[in-house]
């Protein structure tokens, strides 16, 4: 048997449908019609207060505002409109007196114009007459310039024109058809209320529902929708298409799934490079010297532990002890005298060594790269110092940024506890009383606290890193 489509079901339906909706469309254009008038009216008031506002400063221009009178009651006769008048704003009759003309008044009658300033329309269908007050303001055009004459500012109010206009022709119109529409309107509502919902329930909605709960169940059990038993051309299509998306997003997403865990392997495996790279340049200035053999490590591994234990997210914990082994990257070009001096430096040799912290920014800070700008970061401030007497930037408190603080306390808690050219290693109560008494000084309050808390814990760490136990 062979089975009707849907636009063809669709169009046989439509058909009878359109026949009425002539009709119904019909019906609404003239029940519209009141809205138009309604609009035709409100235009026709504007024109007439554009007119009379045109006029007003015609006479006030050609000095002859004692004949506006005249003037006013031609722009009454004009068809429907029953009367004109004009309300003078204080600010007029202040500076002109009052008027004694029959069509003028000395107030706003509409006191919601003194605020809002915009045109009101009030419908009286019992009389069959519609007022509108519109409001006329202060203007400066290129030939017109209210200021001119007025000691007002530009927008303020000079008044507003009251225009009352007969309306009872249209009424009588709309009224005449309205309950022929009506009617027309309810019966015709019905006629489509009833065929389009049993259309769109036996045809749309129902089949719709079926094909969505069987492609739910295609999808969980991985197994084909039916399409025979659905009664249109459309949705048995429609089922096709739903078992070949089935197929598709299947394989999609096994295939998907193992992409993820080459993805996931591969990560893991750019990142273990990258830590080890990273590690890899920060060792380049131990190799100079060995008495600082393995700090790189120990500073890497105590930032991580003091950035825990301050706070930071794990994303920032793993990031610090990523990036902090490149803190002395620019002692890489700081030369041999003055990096390996055994004694204690001039002033000259100090200038030069305080250079590494620019050095190491200026090899790093090119990448946009969120981990070497991070290293850039460290390797430029981790001499700041908290009370603002450090270099570069003599930055001060957290304005130093908080991995730069952590890699500072922590350089200088290895440099203590490990020998260097130009000093023995410190014992552990030397070292805890250096990092108290820095205080708020050198060192951030707050990882002071964290250092001397866990300092037992720390010590140990250097000292079973260290080479030189």
């Amino acid at each position: 048997m062979e089975k009707e489509n849907l636009k063809y079901i669709t169009f046989k339906r439509l058909v009878k449908i359109f026949l009425l909706a002539i009709v119904i469309i019909t019906s609404i254009s003239f029940l519209s019609y009141r809205e138009f008038f309604k609009h035709s009216v409100k235009n026709k008031a504007f024109e007439v207060a554009k007119v009379v506002e045109a006029g007003l400063t015609s006479h006030m221009k050609a000095g002859i505002m004692d004949k506006r009178g005249y003037f006013l009651q031609e722009i009454k006769t004009l068809n429907d409109i029953k009367s004109i008048k004009i309300d003078r704003a204080a600010s007029v009759v202040k500076q002109f007196g009052k008027s004694t003309l029959e069509n003028e008044r000395n107030y706003i009658s509409d006191k919601n114009l003194l605020t809002s300033k915009q045109p009101s329309f009030v419908w009286n269908d019992i009389d069959g007459k519609i007022t509108a007050t519109i409001p006329y303001l202060a203007i400066i055009h290129d030939d017109v310039n209210c200021l001119q004459c007025h000691h007002v500012r530009e927008n303020d109010l000079l008044g507003a024109i009251e225009i009352t206009m007969d309306i009872k022709q249209y009424q009588n119109l709309v009224i005449h058809y309205g309950y022929i529409f009506i009617a027309i309107l309810i019966l015709f509502a019905l006629v489509v209320i009833f065929n389009l919902f049993g259309f769109i329930d036996n045809f749309i909605i129902k089949p719709l529902l079926r094909i969505i709960d069987d492609g739910k169940k295609a999808y969980k059990y991985k197994k084909e929708i039916d399409s025979e038993k659905y009664e249109v051309k459309e949705m048995e299509a429609l089922a096709e298409k739903i078992n070949d998306f089935t197929h598709m997003v299947i394989s999609k997403e096994e295939a998907l799934e193992n992409k993820n865990k080459e993805l996931a392997e591969l990560n893991k495996e750019i990142e273990e490079t990258l830590c080890e790279t990273m590690f890899t340049m920060g060792e380049m200035e131990e190799i100079r010297s060995k008495d600082t053999k393995n700090h790189t490590k120990r500073v890497a591994t105590l930032s991580a532990l003091i950035a825990k234990e301050y706070g930071l997210s794990d994303e920032d914990v793993k990031m610090i002890k990523m990036t902090s082994p490149l803190h002395d990257i620019g002692k890489v070009g700081i030369s041999d005298s003055v990096l390996l001096k055994p004694g204690k430096l001039t002033q000259d040799e100090y200038k030069i060594m305080k250079t590494h912290a620019e050095l190491g920014y200026t090899v790093l800070k090119h990448s946009d790269r969120s981990i070497i700008k991070s290293a850039a970061t460290i390797a430029r401030y981790h001499h700041e110092k908290y009370d603002g007497t450090g270099y570069p930037a003599g930055l001060k408190g957290e304005e130093i940024p908080i991995f730069a603080r952590i890699v500072a306390i922590v350089d200088v808690f290895d440099a203590l506890l490990s020998k260097r050219v130009y000093k023995e290693k410190w014992n552990d109560n030397k070292t805890k009383e250096f990092i108290a008494f820095q205080r708020g000084k050198q060192f951030d309050p707050k990882l002071v606290d964290i250092i001397l808390k866990n300092f037992d814990k720390y010590a140990k760490l250097v000292k079973e890193m260290s080479e030189n136990k």
